[in-house]
């Protein structure tokens, strides 16, 4: 069998992925200054289009690290929005994709300077938490062996980023796969060689052929031939 809540209850979060939760948290409070000065707002937008540059070459990364000759940026962007995936990945009730949107335009109901706060910091944890969700996983692809321990270890970090990006509450995230990263982990050899035959050849668009190719790659990783 695969890793079960209780199996991994106790372990916590690597030191590495908590510095990262800290300071995407922090990033909050850093952004708001910018926002409401309107000199500083102007600057921080002009640097905008160079952290969007960032967020995609993470993904570009990524993707060559499953193996996959990516060339088309329109299906780099696919990755990154995740939209073409969500009908793909295996899903957790706790963080569900669509409905992290629907609360998003609730909180945009506030007084005009609210949501120009809102909107001005949203864009940019968006934009960092994509460059983020991007290295994350292409570093991920990169290990060379995954112990059973390791497993164990992965999951809990992963699980706990996936708690972050569920209370900034930014739309799109968490990306739908961080959890399916978080479950492939999880998942017993048996089952992720099973899913995996089963899913050969499914490629409904670029993008799922991209994340089937990175679920081959984690499986290599395991030792699940």
């Amino acid at each position: 069998g695969g890793l079960g809540v209780d199996e991994s209850y106790g372990i916590l979060p690597q030191q590495y992925i908590t510095l990262v939760g800290e300071h995407m948290l922090a990033l909050v409070q850093a952004l708001e200054p910018f926002a409401s000065d309107h000199e500083a707002l102007s600057r921080a937008r002009e640097a905008m289009p160079g952290a969007k540059g960032v967020a995609m070459q993470s993904w570009k990364e990524f993707a060559a690290s499953t193996g996959s000759n990516v060339g088309d940026e329109d299906i780099v962007i696919s990755l990154m929005n995740g939209k073409d995936l969500a009908a793909h990945v295996m899903t957790n009730s706790d963080h569900n994709y669509e409905e992290d949107e629907d609360e998003l335009r609730g909180e945009e109901d506030n007084d005009e300077t609210d949501k120009a706060v809102t909107a001005f910091c949203n864009e940019w944890l968006d934009v960092v938490g994509s460059a983020v969700t991007g290295r994350l996983l292409e570093r991920i692809l990169r290990i060379h062996h995954l112990s059973p321990k390791g497993c164990e270890h992965l999951a809990v970090d992963l699980g706990y980023l996936l708690n972050v990006f569920s209370a900034l509450g930014v739309a799109g995230h968490p990306h739908p796969l961080l959890n399916h990263f978080a479950e492939l982990a999880r998942m017993g050899a048996g089952d992720l060689k099973e899913m995996i035959s089963a899913s050969r050849g499914e490629k409904d668009n670029a993008a799922v052929g991209v994340m089937r190719a990175a679920e081959v790659r984690f499986a290599l990783i395991r030792g699940v031939h």
